[in-house]
């Protein structure tokens, strides 16, 4: 950040010097980001020590990665990393409402106005706003459609608009396929998982799992159909003792026999599993595949093969977790549970290879309550993008979900809330309706912004004077109304947005009652 001189004469005697650093943090970071918002947004190229580059617009990505040196604009940022924990977007624009209030501030400030009076203003506006947001959400009548529209909305501003809409339905289909009576169960149960592909626009959703692994035999089937599916924790190969154990031998003999030993008691597992197998698919076109958790020797994956079982070893924990769930299968941990009870069953086993990997499909599940999205791209910057920006989808359209509604998009909720902000300012007494007003201007960098990533302009200075000329004040509300058609298929959620004004406000609050920056010892992270 750029550091700036007061002189003495500059400041207000209700101010300090850590005030004005506050302030030129946030207009600092506003500078930043400003040519990032929108589906016309400027990208940035993150350089690190190493050559490493990113090139991205992301403002969670950017906050994350920059190298702040500001402590106010250090605390900015991380207190902005949560909004997109919570919500998956919108850091950008807290950015940008945040450095568009302290510019208002600090011309208040100028005037002799108490940082402490615009803090008590700027929460008065915080309710009354919160309250306005409520009377304006939209309920639709087709939740899945106007789901869509809002995923386009979000990922227009961060992907190609020949991907947009490929991605929307996806992402949408795979959180209603974790829908449990009318609410979003865990949005951990969607599996993203990066393929190597020439067309990147082929990326899809799987309602059932894709592992990152295939069979360890070259003779095993690679296609199953009417799958049985055993999934468990076994070792069916030789292992270690988890203590320090000695075994001597004083003869050949004595040493071959342990060996013997050993090597029963693998197959005996496998005897029984293979005995099982011949049981449930006793005539009929039927398949068998063991998922297991732990390893499986050679001899044991050859004795499989011949029985035509498809083996899967060394499978992670979380997508044993997630093929009990998709499959109706219950994971044992003993050779002695395994019986018919605890199969699971898949319409469609197959295995895929992509250059040197290998990836196992299990489609057309019994219980299809989680899924898997293929992320396919060129080269893996691309694909590592492509998943952060459908990880961060994920959560929005979660919230837009639950929130049964949605709010008009492209900065009419913002230009919305300026007017009535401005007309609340005028039944405020004192220099409290001060702070309103600073909220009040601020909203409108957001529709400025988009109209001028755009190439377009803003009626900004026009609006907030008022002027009482009747003819330009028809011109105006035309434009107006002409920016509103424009985006009038746009979307935002409204939990997200409801976040984000509250945290411009709560921040802005916070960080006017700092009055002075001190180099500390001994503080931890």
């Amino acid at each position: 950040m750029d550091q700036i001189n007061f002189e003495q004469s500059d400041l207000s005697s209700n101010t300090t010097y850590s005030t004005f650093i506050s302030i030129s943090a946030a207009k600092g970071l506003q500078d930043v980001m400003k040519k990032n918002l929108g589906p016309k947004g400027a990208f940035k190229i993150l350089v690190s020590g190493s050559g490493e580059i990113k090139i991205t617009k992301s403002g969670n990505l950017l906050l994350k990665e920059m190298q702040i040196q500001n402590p106010i604009a250090l605390l900015i940022a991380k207190t902005i990393y949560a909004q997109n924990f919570f919500s998956g977007d919108g850091t950008t624009s807290i950015v940008l409402l945040l450095g568009e209030l302290f510019r208002n501030i600090e011309n208040y400030i100028e005037k002799n106005i108490h940082p402490q009076i615009l803090c008590e203003g700027i929460n008065i506006a915080k309710k009354e706003l919160e309250n306005w947001l409520n009377s304006q959400i939209i309920t639709p009548k087709k939740k899945k459609q106007n789901l869509i529209k809002m995923a386009k909305s979000i990922f227009k501003t961060k992907i190609k608009n020949s991907h947009v809409n490929n991605i929307s339905k996806i992402v949408v289909d795979a959180v209603l396929t974790i829908q449990r009576q009318k609410e979003i169960s865990d949005i951990n149960l969607i599996e993203i998982l990066q393929m190597e592909d020439q067309n990147d626009s082929e990326s899809r959703f799987v309602r059932g799992i894709v592992l990152d692994h295939g069979a360890r035999h070259p003779d095993m089937p690679k296609i199953l159909h009417n799958v049985f599916i055993l999934v468990c924790n076994i070792s069916l190969e030789y292992e270690k003792s988890e203590i320090n154990s000695n075994f001597v031998s004083t003869s050949s003999e004595k040493k071959g026999k342990l060996s013997n030993k050993e090597r029963d008691i693998i197959d005996k597992k496998i005897n029984k599993i293979i005995q099982l197998k011949r049981l449930i698919c006793k005539g009929g076109n039927k398949s068998f595949l063991i998922v297991n958790q732990k390893g499986i020797d050679n001899i044991s994956l050859d004795l499989l093969c011949r029985e035509g079982i498809l083996g899967l070893r060394r499978t992670k924990k979380k997508n044993m977790e997630r093929i009990s769930i998709l499959c109706n299968a219950i994971p044992v941990n003993s050779s002695d549970d395994i019986d018919s009870t605890v199969l699971g069953f898949a319409g469609i086993v197959y295995e895929k290879t992509v250059g040197e990997e290998k990836f196992t499909f299990i489609e057309n599940v019994s219980n299809p309550f989680s899924g898997t999205i293929l992320v396919k791209g060129m080269n893996s910057f691309l694909r590592k993008n492509t998943e952060e920006i459908i990880r961060n989808g994920i959560k929005s359209i979660k919230l837009c979900f639950e929130d049964k509604g949605y709010l008009v998009g492209g900065g009419i909720t913002e230009l919305k809330g300026s007017e009535h902000l401005s007309i609340y300012a005028d039944k405020i007494y004192g220099e409290k309706k001060f702070g309103v007003l600073a909220l009040s201007n601020s909203l409108l960098v957001i529709p400025e912004t988009l109209s001028e990533n755009e190439g377009g302009k803003f009626l900004k200075n026009k609006i907030i004077k008022k002027k009482n000329n009747k003819k330009e004040e028809e011109n105006i509300q035309k434009k107006r109304k002409g920016f509103s058609s424009d985006k009038k298929r746009v979307f935002d959620c409204f939990s997200s947005k409801k976040q984000i004004f509250n945290s411009v406000c709560s921040i802005a609050s916070q960080i006017l009652q700092i009055d002075e920056i001190l180099l500390g010892k001994g503080l931890s992270n």
